[in-house]
């Protein structure tokens, strides 16, 4: 249970909302709960486990209710500092009301993806344009990935669904609709999480600067972060995972593939991982854990790129990022490790420039 999700547990709190609402005095702006600095400790928090004072401090700063879809989002005046607008600016980077829109319909039952269907999808390459990890456009000059996934990747390519293929098509009878050519975009900088342990295998993120931005198109879009009312509570118990990662045949896939896979308790899932390998713990904060039905299923995706589900507004929401699992394609069900980019937002976004 999130906080300032429930409704009727908001009554506890803002009394109807009437003695809440004010306008910010000072350095303070009205801003929603979650993209609040100084309020960013209480995400996740029970409501009923709050301290009756910051009940108080709530109440009394509370500014404006907003309604979206289904929910009511709350906003706060908060305190602005030197980082928020650095946060701001990062905020308009990542671009929530465009972000995570496809123009292919994505309920599907296929493994192969179409084109235009997954088009945040990057492919991080070597000098030679080798293949040697995935990961998503989440604004235009920067790309988000694995920090394991950072040795000799020097180009980022963009719009691609068929590797073996210049130009990529969906045909229908005797017509085709084609995406524009792919691009490649040379890395600028690779930003490592500073508390990345590749022995441990914890906080593997990273993030990747352009030398140039992106061109988006149809082909080429953002992919929403979990920012706001683009967080989903509870989380969904199937996500979709995206990538051109290996098959069941121990070779990767020229086309696009993703399969959907269902989220495990971390505690479960730990147990599963500890019979094939005892060296692996988990952080049930940084990290969680998400399987398929079949064999198949665990090998759709790339280190790097994206576990995500479909916002209440039905815009793709990267909730994961492929960590690492058990080498067991196309053998045994075992799950995979995810990185949870909830966690670690603030990052992120302190490190959009």
């Amino acid at each position: 249970m999130r906080f300032l999700r429930i409704p009727f547990l908001l009554t506890i709190i803002f009394v109807n909302s009437v003695f809440g609402l004010r306008q910010c005095v000072g350095q303070k702006r009205c801003t929603e709960f979650d993209l609040c600095p100084e309020f960013e400790h209480l995400v996740g928090v029970p409501v009923l486990k709050l301290h009756p004072d910051v009940q108080v401090q709530l109440r009394n700063n509370h500014c404006r209710t907003e309604k979206r879809g289904n929910l009511n989002i709350h906003s706060f005046c908060c305190n602005i500092r030197p980082p928020l607008s650095d946060r701001s600016k990062a905020l308009t980077m990542v671009n929530t009301k465009t972000c995570g829109k496809s123009v292919d319909d994505k309920i599907s039952y296929g493994k192969t993806a179409r084109v235009f269907q997954y088009p945040w999808m990057a492919l991080l390459l070597s000098y030679d344009r080798t293949v040697k990890c995935g990961g998503t456009l989440i604004a235009e000059s920067y790309v988000l990935t694995a920090a394991h996934c950072d040795r000799d990747v020097a180009f980022v390519r963009l719009g691609e669904n068929n590797i073996s293929k210049p130009i990529d098509c969906n045909y229908f009878d005797d017509q085709k609709d084609c995406a524009d050519p792919p691009q490649d975009i040379q890395i600028d900088k690779f930003i490592k999480h500073p508390l990345y342990s590749s022995s441990k295998r914890k906080n593997d993120i990273a993030l990747i600067k352009l030398a140039n931005p992106a061109r988006l198109s149809l082909s080429v879009k953002t992919i929403c972060l979990p920012i706001g009312s683009l967080r989903r509570d509870p989380v969904p118990t199937y996500m979709i995972v995206s990538g051109w990662g290996y098959t069941e045949n121990g070779s990767t896939s020229d086309v696009l593939q993703y399969a959907s896979l269902s989220l495990l308790p971390t505690g479960r899932c730990g147990r599963k991982l500890s019979r094939m390998n005892d060296a692996i713990t988990l952080d049930d904060k940084r990290q969680f854990c998400a399987v398929g039905k079949g064999k198949i299923d665990n090998c759709a995706g790339d280190s790097g790129g994206p576990l995500q589900y479909l916002s209440r507004e039905s815009s793709s929401v990267q909730y994961g990022i492929v960590s690492f699992g058990v080498n067991s394609c196309g053998v045994q069900n075992a799950p995979g490790v995810y990185t949870n980019v909830t966690f670690y937002i603030e990052w992120i976004l302190q490190n959009l420039k």
